[in-house]
């Protein structure tokens, strides 16, 4: 029975069970993380010039590790992790392996921690995808199962990492799918719900804190669009470098199991004066959320090299996601949008995080091109759906300016031919 379900309630079970195992890795995972990151690397030492001069060599080092395990690990931990799912999710003939999940899961922890530039929702969601990969492989379920249960591990993935269900159904039907139907959206909210509730135990889970907001005029709208519009410049300068990057460390002479080392050492060079750069970026996004004090200057050093240090990173060979990068790079743009509006109107600039938010939502929107996911992943972190109308205006209207470049999304395998 190729488009239905001949055993609903085992499928269902099997959602159920899916979710809850992606959502505890999720925690886990991010868990893990944080302890590295804030409690041993990072916290108040950023601006300590003796670690920042160490701190040159954390990437480098980290690159070194990532290179070995990826040489006698899996080559589908290179990059962002998405290609592979989506090379995956074409035909049960080429699925991913338990060994390819456990390199893909360290790989991008070491990266990650270390202060490579990279995000950690590609990871989870290869790793939840490639469960749902090995369970509807054993089971020997036709195509069209199969690679449902791929979706409900992406959708869970994101759903256990940013405590955002809606965010990961969304996810795994524009990014995956690109079209639904009744029963695989079933499925795949049966695993983002059951993986939520993991998160839920989590008190501290929340992406950004909760703040209100008034629902802003059909002003708004306007200055919606005009984010949207504006977003695709570093959305698609963000492609770009992606694509240059890959292609330069392809052409360099030198062994590849170096060279996630040798972009780690470009990015450790880089944090010296730029030190917010490193990472995932999330604790650098709640702090500017909550005290966005930034001077103009510094709003734009921070979004032009984190572009540049996400680029090194991924393209010579390191392990990690484009998300989180892609929130940091739309979280500094709403800010500087917001900062240009005040100078010029005034009386336009109703609540400097509602900037924010827009642009993340905008610029995320033009990197993937699912304005779906990006809108309601952002309004699921701060947990107030009154703002999903200027999210959606702007997350559709950076989609739609962006593909005006002719670059496809930053998923799209082109870029990343390794799979191939």
């Amino acid at each position: 029975m190729q488009n239905g379900y001949e055993n609903q309630y085992k499928k269902i079970l099997i959602a159920v069970i899916l979710g809850f195992i992606v959502g505890c890795i999720a925690l886990i995972y991010n868990k893990f993380l944080d302890y590295i990151i804030i409690k041993i690397l990072y916290l108040n030492n950023l601006q300590s010039l003796t670690f920042r001069i160490i701190s040159i060599f954390f990437p480098a080092l980290g690159g070194l590790i990532v290179g070995y395990m990826i040489k006698y690990g899996s080559i589908t931990a290179k990059g962002h992790g998405i290609p592979a799912i989506l090379a995956s999710i074409k035909s049960r003939e080429r699925h991913l392996t338990y060994k390819d999940l456990l390199t893909e899961g360290f790989a991008s922890a070491v990266t990650i921690s270390s202060g490579g530039s990279a995000g950690r929702i590609g990871p989870i969601v290869e790793i939840g995808a490639g469960i749902g990969d090995l369970i509807g492989f054993k089971l020997n379920y036709t195509l069209y199962d199969y690679q449902t249960l791929l979706g409900c591990g992406a959708a869970a993935g994101v759903a256990g990492l940013f405590h955002a269900p809606l965010g990961g159904i969304m996810f795994a039907t524009e990014i995956l799918f690109n079209k639904i139907e009744k029963n695989r959206l079933i499925m795949l909210t049966i695993s983002a719900v059951s993986a939520d509730m993991i998160i839920i135990l989590n008190s501290d889970s929340l992406f950004l804190p909760k703040l209100n907001f008034n629902i802003p005029d059909i002003r708004f709208g306007f200055i919606s669009i005009f984010i949207g519009l504006f977003a695709a410049i570093p959305g698609v300068l963000f492609i770009c470098s992606l694509k240059l990057s890959e292609e330069l460390f392809s052409k360099l002479k030198f062994k590849d199991i170096l060279k996630p080392a040798a972009g780690g050492l470009a990015v450790g060079i880089t944090a010296f004066f730029i030190p917010d750069i490193l990472g995932s970026g999330s604790q650098i996004i709640v702090q500017l959320y909550k005290h966005p004090n930034y001077l103009m200057r510094g709003l734009i050093l921070v979004m032009v090299f984190k572009i540049i240090a996400t680029a090194l990173t991924l393209g010579s060979g390191g392990s990690g996601g484009i998300f989180s990068p892609s929130l940091l790079i739309g979280l500094t743009y709403g800010l500087l949008i917001e900062k240009i509006i005040n100078i010029i109107f005034p009386f336009l600039c109703i609540s400097i995080q509602l900037y924010a938010l827009v642009g993340m939502a905008a610029v995320l929107s033009a990197v993937i091109r699912a304005p779906l996911t990006s809108a309601f992943i952002i309004a699921e972190f701060t947990h107030n759906y009154a703002l999903i109308l200027p999210l959606l205006i702007a997350a559709l209207t950076a989609e739609r300016s962006a593909n005006l470049s002719g670059l496809k999304s930053a998923y799209s395998p082109e870029y990343f031919k390794r799979f191939y």
